[in-house]
């Protein structure tokens, strides 16, 4: 993969025979640095970026915007329906991985495979990070890839910095299939009326929550929320609820 990568960058192999031809040539050059390098032009003059290093032996091809800004992408997000939304993101996430790894297709690309497994290194997380942050309109740490280590993750945390309120559906969505899978297990009475009354619990505490969030909102009256409003109790509460009270894993 890494010299398929480095040749679709421009940069080809050398054989065996060719490798100790030119470290002959450099042991009798009298330079003190040599850095033998076969190119391929034209695919230098197509990339997206020239190094540095090369831009002096070829010709730089105009810089392509390849990745949409965060107004457009945005935009075109909040044009689909919501259902929609974290499939198309997870696309333009998986297309951007696959010209940094230089692969062919964005569908080569697994949705659940680790970037580690994908071959990503530190160069080309920076690469990524930086597609992704024009993307996001943001700053995205270098430690992105690693932080959110598969393109599913990746795609979960840009959709909330892009739709939140989209991302936080896709949450709660996810999280009360979760509860509701758990009517499937077989479980004794005595467990499903402890999980019960910890379960009526947390609704109450979610209400009192929403009706001092509509006190606050109202200058002091005491008004009851409706069930969009609960949507206010952030993520971390609930897990931590959940895994440390309730005991799901």
């Amino acid at each position: 993969d890494e010299l398929r990568r480095m040749s679709a960058g421009g940069v080809l192999p050398f054989s065996t025979e060719e490798g100790l031809a030119l470290f002959d040539r450099a042991l009798t050059s009298g330079l003190a640095h040599t850095a033998p390098v076969q190119l391929d032009r034209a695919l230098l003059r197509g990339g997206e970026d020239t190094p540095a290093l090369l831009r002096g032996l070829v010709r730089a091809a105009p810089r392509r915007a390849t990745a949409p800004d965060a107004q457009t992408l945005r935009s075109r997000l909040s044009a689909l329906p919501a259902a929609e939304r974290t499939d198309a993101l997870l696309e333009t996430v998986r297309g951007q991985i696959a010209e940094v790894l230089k692969y062919g297709t964005a569908e080569q690309i697994s949705a659940t495979r680790s970037f580690t497994e994908l071959g990503f290194d530190s160069l080309t997380a920076v690469e990524l990070r930086n597609r992704l942050a024009r993307m996001a309109g943001t700053r995205l740490p270098t430690t992105l890839v690693f932080d959110y280590p598969t393109p599913e993750a990746l795609t979960g945390h840009l959709l909330g910095i892009l739709l939140p309120e989209t991302a936080a559906e896709e949450w709660g969505k996810e999280t009360v299939d979760r509860l509701e899978a758990m009517l499937d297990d077989e479980r004794d009475e005595a467990e499903v009326n402890r999980l019960t009354a910890r379960l009526e619990t947390l609704l109450l505490r979610w209400r009192e929550r929403s009706r001092t969030l509509a006190g606050a909102a109202t200058g002091g009256r005491d008004e009851e929320l409706g069930a969009d409003e609960l949507s206010s109790v952030s993520e971390e509460e609930l897990l931590r609820y959940i895994d440390d009270e309730i005991g799901l894993s």
